[in-house]
C-alpha cells in the first residue's frame, strides 16, 4: 500500500501494534495531536484464512477472488477508504480491536437462580469473526452441558437450546451492537435459559414485536455485517429470526423471547420441554425442582456429564483433589462437591482414607 504521506513530528507508521504505541498516543494528544495508522499487515493472519475458507465454503466468493493480497481483498471488502483502513476492518480482523474500540469483546457468565450468584466466568477477546468462533465453542462445552442418552448403542446429545439458533442470535449481536458505547455484549447462562444481551436501540419501523414477521434489514453496522455475509454466517436480507423460528420448530425448541431492555436488545431463550423431561428422567438438578436427587442405574444411563467426567477423571487418579476436579471441568468446588455427594450416595464411588493421603475407588463402572 502506497500512502501519500510522509511521516513528521504528527504522524507515525507502524507494520505491527505493541502496547507501548498506547504511550505514544497519549503523548501525541497531550501535545499537538497526532494519528497512528494500521495497515494491512497489522490484521489477524488466522481471521483472514477463516474468512476466505468460509467464503468459499458458502459459495460468497470464488477461489479467484480470494486468492489475492489482503490489501486487494480488503478493498473488494469496501474496507478501505481512501489509503486507510476502517474501523469495520479493525473491528473484523485485528488481532485486539479493543485497542481502537472500548469494550469490543464478548462477556458470559454462569449464574444460580438468582442473578447476585455467578458461579464462574468468561470473557472472549479477538477479532469479532474469532469473538463468534470462540463465543460458540464455549457455551456448547462449558456452560451448556449436553444431556447424554443412548438410543440402542448409539449416544445422543440434547442442549436445551438449539446450537444453530443461538448462533443467530450471537451474530446478530455483533452485528447490530452500538460500538460507540463501552458495553460488551453479555451473555447469561442459566441451569433452564440462556439470555444474550447487545446495547443499541431497535430501528423505529423494526419494532421487537415485528421481528419473527418478514422486515427489511437494516445493519447498525453495514460493513461489518457485509464481512460476515460475504463469509457465509448471515444472509443479507433480514431472515435473522425467521431462521431462528424455523429452526426452533425443527429442533422442537421454544421460541427465543426478544424484549428491549436497557438501551439495547434482550433475548431470552428457555429449555425445551424435551430437555426438562429428559432431565427429570436422567436425575439431572438445576432444571427443575422435582428432579429426584437419586442416581439408581447404571452410570452411562443414569448420571449427567458432569458426573461422567468425574467418574472418568478419578478411574485416571484415584488421588486427583476436588480443586483439580474443578479446574479440569470447569465448574465450582461447590457444584464439584454436590455431583460427587450424589456419586457416593448412589454407590458409584467411594473414599478411601482421609482427606489427605487418602483416596478414591469407583465402582458400577
Amino acid at each position: 500500500m502506497q500512502l501519500q504521506k510522509s511521516e513528521c513530528q504528527h504522524t507515525e507508521f507502524k507494520k505491527a501494534w505493541q502496547d507501548e504505541y498506547l504511550k505514544w498516543i497519549c503523548a501525541f494528544a497531550n501535545t499537538d495531536g497526532g494519528v497512528l495508522y494500521v495497515g494491512v499487515d497489522d490484521l489477524d493472519r488466522d481471521s483472514i484464512r477463516l474468512f476466505k475458507r468460509m467464503a468459499l465454503d458458502h459459495n460468497r466468493l470464488d477461489r479467484e477472488s480470494l486468492e489475492v493480497p489482503d490489501e486487494v481483498l480488503m478493498r473488494n471488502l469496501r474496507l478501505y477508504e481512501n489509503d486507510y483502513l476502517t474501523k469495520a476492518a479493525v473491528m473484523c480482523f485485528h488481532p485486539d480491536p479493543e485497542k481502537f474500540v472500548t469494550c469490543a469483546y464478548i462477556k458470559i457468565g454462569f449464574f444460580a437462580d438468582n442473578d447476585a450468584d455467578i458461579l464462574y466466568q468468561d470473557e472472549i477477546h479477538g477479532s469479532l469473526i474469532m469473538q463468534v468462533e470462540k463465543t460458540m465453542d464455549l457455551i456448547y462445552t462449558k456452560y451448556m452441558k449436553a444431556l447424554i442418552s443412548y438410543d440402542g448403542i448409539h449416544r445422543k446429545e440434547t442442549f436445551f437450546f438449539p446450537k444453530e439458533a443461538f448462533r443467530e442470535l450471537l451474530l446478530n449481536a455483533v452485528i447490530h451492537r452500538d460500538y460507540m458505547k463501552p458495553t460488551p455484549i453479555q451473555i447469561r447462562v442459566y441451569a433452564q435459559n440462556i439470555r444474550i444481551w447487545n446495547f443499541g436501540k431497535m430501528p423505529v419501523d423494526v419494532p421487537v414485536e415485528n421481528l419473527y414477521k418478514p422486515h427489511s434489514s437494516e445493519p447498525r453496522n453495514p460493513n461489518i455485517a457485509n464481512v460476515f455475509f460475504k463469509a457465509g454466517y448471515v444472509e443479507s436480507w433480514g431472515r435473522g429470526y425467521h431462521n431462528i423460528s424455523d429452526i426452533s420448530k425443527f429442533r422442537n425448541a421454544k421460541l427465543p423471547e426478544p424484549q428491549e431492555n436497557s438501551g439495547g436488545l434482550m433475548v431470552n431463550c428457555p429449555a425445551s420441554e424435551k430437555y426438562i423431561n429428559l432431565a427429570k428422567e436422567l436425575n439431572v438438578d438445576g432444571v427443575n425442582e422435582k428432579v429426584n436427587d437419586g442416581v439408581n442405574d447404571k452410570v452411562n444411563d443414569k448420571v449427567n456429564e458432569t458426573q461422567q467426567r468425574i467418574i472418568s477423571a478419578i478411574s485416571d487418579n484415584p488421588a486427583i483433589t476436588q480443586s483439580k476436579l474443578a479446574q479440569m471441568i470447569g465448574i465450582s468446588i461447590v457444584h464439584i462437591n454436590k455431583n460427587m455427594q450424589k456419586l457416593q450416595n448412589a454407590g458409584f464411588i467411594k473414599r478411601v482414607g482421609p482427606d489427605n493421603g487418602g483416596h478414591w475407588e469407583v465402582f458400577g463402572k
